[in-house]
């Protein structure tokens, strides 16, 4: 047949606009994004994942997954890192798995190093085990696999409520003043 039908032409049409939506999101995925900057001034308590460089000068306290991760001086990191490259002159204090770690010298790390090449400047605090492996990244996925991720919905543990068993009551009395620090530190129940 010569002409096709209307029906089929649209058909036609969305198939290929579907394919080509797909084409440029995985050719978005596939690309690396642009620096992200956390400045001194930042505090960032949870997971941060980005397919780009992550610049640190601020603060943050959880994990982090990137193509690569500096700390300056003033950068501060209470997590696991997994990079592909890692460039610590700031302070870390957890885990590193990378493929490429460079410690300078004013850096302090309190955390075990998996690497395939690491450099290490003279005046650099490191404490925990310096390990090489051929896939540093691959060891952080395995060691990970089998763990609940406490991001995603559905995995969190319950919360529990000050009025449980086991945990202590607090109720502070307006007329004593409100809030007494010690009162968060009585291990009996009132009532």
């Amino acid at each position: 047949m010569i002409f096709k039908s209307k029906s089929s032409r649209t058909e036609a049409g969305a198939k290929a606009a579907a394919a080509m939506k797909a084409d440029e999101d995985a050719d978005r995925r596939n690309r690396r994004a642009g620096p992200t900057i956390i400045t001194s001034d930042v505090i960032i308590e949870g997971k941060l994942i980005t397919s780009g460089e992550l610049q640190i000068d601020g603060t943050l306290h959880g994990d982090i997954r990137a193509a690569s991760v500096v700390v300056d001086s003033n950068g501060s990191i209470r997590g696991e890192v997994v990079a592909e490259e890692i460039v610590v002159r700031g302070r870390i204090i957890g885990p590193l798995h990378a493929i490429h770690i460079h410690i300078y010298a004013d850096a302090h790390v309190e955390g075990d190093i998996v690497h395939e090449t690491i450099s290490i400047e003279n005046g650099a605090f490191i404490e925990g085990s310096i390990h090489r492996a051929e896939d540093p990244i691959d060891v952080a996925d395995s060691m990970h696999a089998m763990e609940p991720d406490p991001y995603l919905p559905g995995t969190r543990e319950p919360l529990r409520t000050l009025e449980s068993p086991d945990e202590p009551k607090f109720r502070p009395d307006i007329e004593q003043g409100g809030f007494r620090p010690a009162d968060l530190m009585r291990t009996t129940q009132s009532d």
